[in-house]
């Protein structure tokens, strides 16, 4: 299994964390589940592979359309693959969908929605068949890059405050106070929550959380076991039980629980670091 990220160009990084491609390279996958905690990251996806399935607090098993936008994810979420994984896609920082094309990502929490009811169904066809007959993997994240910057065309906009403070909400792991980023922002707490909530699909505080859940995933990923008090010290958590009950929340499970059920899926898909496209 391959797993390449790359890095958008510089008038882009306010924007997008990361294009990534996951393929599988030595023959087709035998009823894999992939499971992941949320990210605090929406996406747009192309796959080339095999048709597969989603389940999460929403779904019990739904086949996600060829080409997706991915909102917010609140809960784990699982992925059920069979057969040959072609995967190519942008992940975007948390209010990126929002700044760059206008759209309104609170309606996506918890979804996948077909991109060619989004955007003109004729150009994502042709970009899917392009990713598609395109072979190396800088190549297809090009291919998006393109596709967003003629999107965007003279349009780009700059990163307003929004976009600022769910930045360092990512750059914090979440492990930072709502109040400075009101502060920072210059804005009443009504007008920030209020906006951040239009742009980013969830509540600044409720995003804070998610973040560091993830980072929690991040910091346990491939490894064989785990300090568990060392990791809620990390993340700055009051005890252990305020550790667990977030977790029971977000997961369903334990921490130990969803370590030993996810543990295998460090032979499947690696972390790489993100490489610049130029």
């Amino acid at each position: 299994m391959q797993y390449l990220k790359f890095l958008p160009c510089k008038q882009l990084e306010p924007f997008i964390e990361c294009y990534f491609i996951w393929q599988s390279v030595s023959g087709p996958v035998q009823h894999m589940e992939v499971e992941s905690p949320p990210t605090g990251f929406c996406s747009m996806v192309f796959n080339g592979g095999d048709p597969y399935f989603l389940q999460n607090k929403k779904y019990e098993k739904l086949q996600v359309p060829a080409v997706f936008i991915s909102g917010q994810a609140i809960y784990s979420y699982k992925l059920f693959l069979h057969g040959h994984i072609s995967m190519a896609g942008i992940v975007f920082k948390p209010a990126g969908l929002a700044s760059l094309f206008d759209l309104p990502v609170f309606e996506f929490t918890e979804e996948r929605l077909d991109l060619s009811k989004i955007f003109k169904a004729s150009i994502i066809t042709e970009l899917a068949m392009l990713i598609q007959q395109e072979k190396d993997g800088a190549g297809k994240a090009k291919l998006l890059e393109a596709f967003v910057l003629k999107q965007t065309g003279e349009k780009l906009p700059a990163p307003d405050a929004i976009d600022e403070a769910a930045n360092k909400i990512v750059q914090s792991n979440g492990l930072l106070h709502v109040n400075e980023l009101i502060e920072q922002a210059y804005m009443s707490r009504r007008n920030f929550e209020r906006k951040f909530f239009k742009k980013v699909g969830l509540s600044p505080k409720y995003y804070a959380r998610i973040r560091r859940m993830s980072y929690i995933g991040n910091l346990i990923a491939g490894k064989s076991k785990v300090d568990w008090p060392d990791v809620f010290h990390n993340c700055e958590y009051y005890d252990q039980s305020h550790f667990i009950k977030d977790f029971i929340e977000f997961t369903g499970r334990t921490p130990q629980q969803y370590f030993d059920e996810n543990r295998e899926l460090s032979k499947y898909v690696d972390k790489p670091t993100g490489q610049p496209l130029d």
